[in-house]
């Protein structure tokens, strides 16, 4: 019990660090030179990765057995996207965010809201380093609300620069097309065929967002991210290997009802 307590102390202390360190960005955001706010970034990501390294280090071994000296070590290379590479762009998406940001209740809620996404990743990883051959579930979920979050951020950074609708449209594609990437190869499904329907995706994405491209700034991104939110939910029943209609029924009715309520309400 005392090992356990000393875990989540530690997972507290990583998440309350980056949380300080990300609001303290948040409030210079306007108040010194970009410079200064880079090398906080900086801190932020190091911070973060630091957390990553220490978990992954404390759990990416174990013993074959109890009666065996011999010691089992999961591939750094093999998971390096899905621990190291998607968080940072996850965070980096979320710098993004804030450093264009002017509501200052939106930025504070995002911020809370993406570090306690981090902390459950990070806590998930230690399970999901448990098995050796294959994700956890629930890590792979998390991380798909991961990515979810992070085309939002993006999107909504794209619209508080003032990118024009062409501009907007060709930097939407390109982020949702390489976050679908990343959830295929999350389930380890990435391949030519797969390419071409995260192809396909994106257009959707951008199509639903272009319907919607006379709304304001804050419906935009969300019609967006819950049409990458439907794509990635049909795509995770596909890959758990449900055929049955209802079972797809579920999203769409999701979906439905939260464009009836950020549409008309």
């Amino acid at each position: 019990m005392f090992d356990n307590r000393e875990k989540i102390k530690n997972e507290m202390f990583y998440s309350i660090l980056l949380l300080v360190v990300t609001e303290v960005f948040n409030y210079f955001v306007l108040k010194v030179p970009f410079k200064y706010l880079l090398v906080i970034g900086i801190l932020g990501i190091v911070v973060l990765e630091l957390w990553i390294i220490r978990t992954f280090k404390l759990y990416s071994q174990k013993k074959v057995s109890k009666y065996s000296d011999v010691v089992m070590k999961i591939s750094l290379k093999r998971r390096s996207f899905q621990y190291f590479v998607l968080p940072f762009l996850f965070y980096v998406s979320l710098l993004f965010f804030l450093y264009f940001n002017r509501n200052a209740i939106l930025g504070h809620l995002v911020l809370i809201i993406s570090i306690v996404f981090i902390l459950v990743a990070c806590v998930n990883m230690k399970n999901s380093l448990q098995r050796h051959y294959s994700i956890a579930l629930a890590t792979r979920t998390i991380y798909d609300f991961i990515c979810i979050t992070a085309l939002y951020l993006l999107l909504n950074s794209y619209l508080r620069i003032g990118f024009s609708l062409e501009e907007f449209i060709l930097l939407s594609f390109f982020s949702s097309f390489m976050l679908l990437l990343s959830i295929l190869r999350l389930h380890d499904r990435l391949g030519p065929i797969e390419a071409l329907v995260a192809i396909v995706s994106s257009l959707l994405v951008c199509g639903s967002m272009y319907v919607v491209w006379n709304s304001n700034v804050f419906v935009i991104p969300c019609v967006g991210a819950l049409t990458f939110y439907l794509i990635a939910s049909f795509w995770n029943l596909r890959f758990a290997g449900r055929t049955k209609l209802s079972d797809y029924l579920y999203p769409v009715v999701y979906v439905c009802l939260a464009l009836v309520i950020i549409l008309f309400v």
